[in-house]
C-alpha cells in the first residue's frame, strides 16, 4: 500500500482541550471501546514417506480475523442527507463533479434539490450574485478553485446551510482514532519435498500459494494518517483489498551437499591422504528464493482531498491496466508508458477512497552459496582448520522496489486524461479557473519513478576457523 502526503496543516495539542472556533485541526487519538483482536485459525496437512529419505507434504492453512486495530477519521466530514429529496452529500457531489469534469458550463447546471434544500440563496451568499442558483454557486467554487477538493468546498459552504457545522464538527478537520475496526482473511496452501539422504544431501524445497486481504495494514508502523489509515469510515468497505504484504507466489529451496569426492565417495574414492586431505570432504550449500511482488496502490491527487481533510484518495483507472516495470535507462518506471498511463486515471468522486492495491511492484528473486571445508590437523583430531567461501545473491540480480512518494513522482494532477476525457488541445478542451487549461496532461519526468532495489547487490566473504 502507499501512503498519501498530507493536508495543509497540522495543529498539535491537548484534544481534550481544543476551542470549537471551526479551526480545522488534524490530529490523533485512541478509541475509548478498543478491545483484544479476534483471531481463527484452520488447517489440514496430507504427509507421506516415500523411499530414499523422500518425504512429500500439502497443506492448507486459513485465518480470519476481527477487531484489529486500525484507525479512522472520527472526525470525517459528514455525508449529509437531505430528507426532502432523500439524497445525501456523496450523490449530489459526485453529480456536481462528472459535470466539472465533462467541462460543463455553469449556465448548464441544472438545479439539484439537495443544494436548493439545504442552502437556499447560497448564490447571493457566496458570490454576491443572487441569479445563480444554490447548485450553480457550489459548482462554481470547484470550478473557480478547488476542482475535486470536495472536502474544501465542504468546508467553504460549511457555516453558509440551514444550520451551521453541516459537515465537519467544529474543534477539527480531522481526528484519527486508533480503533477496534480492521478485519483480514488469509488462505494457503503450501507444497513441501524434503529428502534426507543418508548424510550426503540435505534439502527442502517449498512452494506457497496464498491470498491475504484486509482493510488496514502496516500496524506495526503507522502512525495516526499511516498504512492503517482507513480513508472513509462511512464506506469501510471501499477499503477492503489485498493486503499491503499480499504475496501470492513464493518458492525457497535450501540444500547441504557432501561433495562426492574423496575416500569412500563416488570420485578419488582410493585417494591417499594427502589428495583427500586437499580434494575430500568439501562441502556445498545453498538458498534460493523467488517470489511475486507486492501490492502497490493507484497513484493519489497530488493537491486535492476529494474525500478525507487530510489523506488524499487513490486515482481510479479508466479500464483495464497493468504495471509493467521499465529496466532501461537511468530513470525505470512502474509503467512502461508513463503518459498513456497518466491519462488512463480519473479522479477520485466525493466518498470514493479510489483503488487500494491494483498493481504489482516486480517480485524478488535471490542465490545465496556457500563452499566450506573442515581440516583436521594432523598433530591432533582435536584441532581443526575451517574454511568458508560464502556468496550472497550470486547471479547479482537487482529488482525494482521502491517508488518516488513525492506528489510528482506518484501524484496525479486535476483531470490528467484532458476536460473532458480525450479532449483535443484547443479545439474541445475546457478551462477552468481552479484547475487550468483543460489538456490531457503530461505526467512530471519523475512519475512513477523507482528510486530504490529490493535487497542487495552481491556480496562475498571468506573466512577462516582454527578450533581445538
Amino acid at each position: 500500500m502507499f501512503t498519501q502526503i498530507l493536508h495543509k496543516h497540522s495543529e498539535p495539542g491537548d484534544i481534550s482541550e481544543q476551542p470549537a472556533d471551526g479551526n480545522p485541526r488534524i490530529e490523533s487519538s485512541l478509541d475509548s471501546k478498543l478491545v483484544a483482536p479476534i483471531n481463527y485459525s484452520w488447517n489440514f496437512t496430507y504427509e507421506r514417506q516415500l523411499p530414499k529419505g523422500l518425504l512429500i507434504q500439502a497443506a492448507y492453512i486459513g485465518r480470519y480475523a476481527k477487531n484489529l486495530i486500525a484507525t479512522r477519521d472520527v472526525m470525517a466530514p459528514n455525508n449529509l442527507k437531505d430528507t426532502k429529496s432523500g439524497m445525501d452529500w456523496y450523490t449530489a457531489a459526485t453529480q456536481l463533479e462528472i459535470l466539472r469534469a465533462n467541462g460543463t458550463p455553469i449556465s448548464a447546471v441544472g438545479k439539484i434539490p439537495y443544494f436548493e434544500n439545504l442552502w437556499p440563496g447560497l448564490g447571493a451568499s457566496e458570490w454576491g450574485d443572487p441569479s445563480l442558483t444554490s447548485t450553480q454557486a457550489v459548482y462554481k467554487i470547484a470550478t473557480d478553485f478547488f476542482g475535486n477538493d470536495w472536502t474544501d468546498t465542504q468546508f467553504e459552504i460549511d457555516d453558509q446551510g440551514i444550520f451551521p457545522n453541516m459537515f465537519f464538527q467544529p474543534q477539527y478537520g480531522a481526528l484519527a482514532s486508533f480503533s477496534s475496526i480492521g478485519r483480514s482473511w488469509y488462505h494457503a496452501g503450501t507444497f513441501s519435498v524434503r529428502e534426507r539422504l543418508n548424510n550426503s544431501l540435505t534439502m527442502d524445497f517449498n512452494y506457497t500459494l496464498s491470498h491475504s486481504l484486509d482493510d488496514a495494514s502496516g500496524l506495526q508502523t503507522s502512525g495516526g494518517y499511516g498504512a492503517a489509515f482507513i480513508l472513509n469510515p462511512l464506506r469501510q468497505r471501499d477499503w477492503y483489498a489485498d493486503s499491503d504484504f499480499d504475496i501470492r507466489h513464493v518458492i525457497n529451496v535450501n540444500a547441504i551437499w557432501q561433495l562426492p569426492v574423496g575416500r569412500g565417495r563416488w570420485l578419488f574414492n582410493g585417494a591417499n591422504k594427502w589428495v583427500n586431505g586437499i580434494l575430500g570432504g568439501w562441502q556445498l550449500s545453498g538458498i534460493y528464493r523467488w517470489n511475486s511482488g507486492l501490492p502497490i496502490s493507484a497513484p493519489y491527487d497530488d493537491v486535492r482531498w476529494a474525500t478525507n481533510w487530510n489523506v488524499q484518495s487513490y486515482n481510479v483507472r479508466r479500464g483495464p491496466m497493468e504495471a509493467c516495470p521499465t529496466k532501461a535507462g537511468s530513470s525505470p518506471k512502474l509503467f512502461c508508458d508513463p503518459t498513456a498511463a497518466y491519462r488512463n486515471f480519473r479522479n477520485p468522486l466525493p466518498g470514493e477512497s479510489g483503488d487500494r492495491a491494483p498493481f504489482r511492484l516486480p517480485g524478488y528473486v535471490t542465490l545465496d552459496l556457500g563452499l566450506g571445508k573442515e581440516f583436521t590437523m594432523p598433530w591432533s583430531e582435536r584441532h581443526k582448520l575451517q574454511i568458508r567461501w560464502e556468496v550472497f545473491n550470486v547471479t547479482n540480480t537487482q529488482r525494482l522496489g521502491a517508488i518516488d512518494a513525492s506528489r510528482t513522482g506518484y501524484g496525479i494532477t486535476a483531470d490528467p486524461g484532458g476536460r473532458p476525457f480525450g479532449c483535443t488541445p484547443g479545439s474541445t478542451c475546457v478551462a477552468q479557473g481552479g484547475t487550468g487549461n483543460g489538456n490531457p496532461a503530461t505526467p512530471p519526468t519523475n512519475w512513477s519513478n523507482f528510486t530504490g532495489i529490493q535487497g542487495t547487490p552481491r556480496v562475498m566473504q571468506v573466512g577462516v576457523r582454527y578450533s581445538f
